[in-house]
C-alpha cells in the first residue's frame, strides 16, 4: 500500500512544495479560529506551533480547533508533520473547504477499537463519523514527539497516514466525495504541539 500511494502521487505531477519549521516565529500564514489559543513556543532554540487551549467544539458534532494554512489549497498531497500530545490526542485537518466539509485524522493514545479515537473522519454537513482506523493501534501512544505522514490522491480517492516508521499504512481509506481543500493542524478536544511541517501538491484555485 505505501508504494502504490508513493507511485500516484508521483503520476499526478506534484508541483508545490512548502516547508514551515516556525523558526520565524511568526503565525501569518495561518487562519486561527481563536488567535489567543495558539502561539509559538520554543524549547532549547527549537520553535514550534503550540495550541494552548481546548477551543469550542461544533453542533453537530465536529472539530473547529485547528489553525488552517491560507495559501495551499491541494488536491493530491503529501505531508510529512511532527506531532506531540499534551493530553490524549491531536488532529490533522485534510482536503478542508469549509467547518461542515472536510476529512481529518484523529491520532491518539486510544486504539482504533474506541469508536470515535484513532482513525479517519469526515464531517460531510453534520456530525463526524469515522471512515478508517477501525482496530489501528495508537498513533500517539506517549507525549513525545511523532512523525505522521498523510498522502492524499483525490482522482483515486486514496487516503493512508503512516506514523513514524510504519512499514504500512496505520490507517487507509477510498473517498472520493471532496476533491479539493485546505490543511489544518490542531485538536478535537485536546491541546499539543505541531513543528516541521513539510508538505508536497498539486494547487487547486478552488479554495476562497
Amino acid at each position: 500500500m505505501r508504494r502504490v500511494a508513493l507511485l500516484l502521487l508521483a503520476a499526478a505531477g506534484v508541483a508545490a512544495a512548502e516547508k514551515i519549521d516556525f523558526e520565524d516565529g511568526k503565525l501569518s500564514r495561518w487562519i486561527l479560529p481563536s488567535p489567543a489559543d495558539w502561539r509559538i513556543a520554543a524549547e532549547g532554540g527549537n520553535h514550534f506551533l503550540r495550541l494552548l487551549h481546548k477551543g469550542q467544539i461544533g453542533t453537530p458534532r465536529r472539530p473547529l480547533q485547528y489553525a488552517i494554512l491560507k495559501d495551499a489549497c491541494l488536491g493530491d498531497f503529501d505531508l510529512r508533520v511532527k506531532v506531540r500530545r499534551a493530553g490524549k490526542s491531536m488532529m490533522i485537518a485534510f482536503v478542508y473547504q469549509d467547518t461542515l466539509h472536510f476529512y481529518y485524522a484523529h491520532i491518539s493514545s486510544d486504539s482504533g477499537e474506541t469508536a470515535v479515537h484513532n482513525g479517519l473522519f469526515k464531517v460531510d454537513g453534520g456530525e463526524r463519523f469515522r471512515i478508517g482506523g477501525h482496530g489501528s493501534k495508537p498513533v500517539l501512544p506517549d507525549q513525545k514527539w511523532h512523525e505522521i505522514r498523510l498522502v492524499r490522491h483525490a482522482a483515486s480517492g486514496e487516503i493512508v497516514l503512516f506514523a513514524d516508521d510504519d512499514p504500512e499504512p496505520r490507517f487507509s481509506h477510498l473517498d472520493t466525495a471532496f476533491r479539493w481543500g485546505r490543511i489544518g493542524l490542531g485538536s478535537f478536544d485536546e491541546t499539543g504541539d505541531f513543528d516541521d511541517l513539510r508538505l508536497e501538491g498539486e494547487p487547486r484555485s478552488e479554495c476562497r
